[in-house]
């Protein structure tokens, strides 16, 4: 079994994945060793201070592998994998983190929390594989995620069905809307 485990930045999945291997006795592929190990990049975007990942030259990849294994990293939904878990977490929590994580890049702060509050790691999980689930990680700690993980596999899915975790409403007015453009 192929198991990406994806999310905004600062959702735990580095933490988890670890763990859910250990645990599973999967091998863990990180996509940014991955990555770097074959130089897969397009280019580097300056705005955002962040590798350009070449996704297609990173699915060849992963279509040579055999075994069960565990994908980890913020893209690792568009490769192909088996299952997608989404860590979620809550936008104010989150901000936190990102805050932390990134003191001197306020815009990819902005971009990553507004992406957690539309569901957009989500949604392109959809897009690109049929069994997607999402885990909020907000006030758990990673053992109790994998715990989530390891019922997703026995089948015990309800509590993590895509659509139960929705922080829009609560949070809208944590996204900048003059930077989105109407469509007509």
């Amino acid at each position: 079994m192929r198991i990406a485990i994806t999310g905004t930045p600062s959702t735990g999945k580095t933490e988890v994945s670890k763990l859910l291997s250990k645990k599973l006795g999967y091998d863990l592929i990180q996509i940014n060793e991955l990555a770097n190990r074959l130089n897969a990049f397009l280019g580097y975007d300056k705005k955002r201070g962040a590798k350009i990942i070449d996704l297609n030259r990173l699915k060849n990849e992963i279509n040579k592998l055999k075994g069960n294994f565990i994908i980890e990293g913020h893209a690792s939904h568009f490769l192909p994998v088996d299952l997608v878990i989404v860590l979620r977490c809550n936008p104010e929590i989150l901000k936190e983190r990102l805050e932390k994580k990134y003191p001197k890049n306020k815009l990819k702060v902005k971009e990553n929390l507004e992406a957690e509050i539309l569901g957009v790691i989500t949604s392109e999980a959809i897009m690109n594989n049929g069994k997607v689930y999402e885990i909020d990680t907000s006030n758990k700690k990673p053992e109790r995620v994998v715990n989530g993980i390891l019922k997703i596999l026995k089948g015990k899915t309800e509590e993590f069905k895509v659509g139960k975790i929705d922080w829009l409403e609560q949070y809208v007015h944590m996204i900048d809307l003059k930077t989105y453009k109407t469509v007509n």
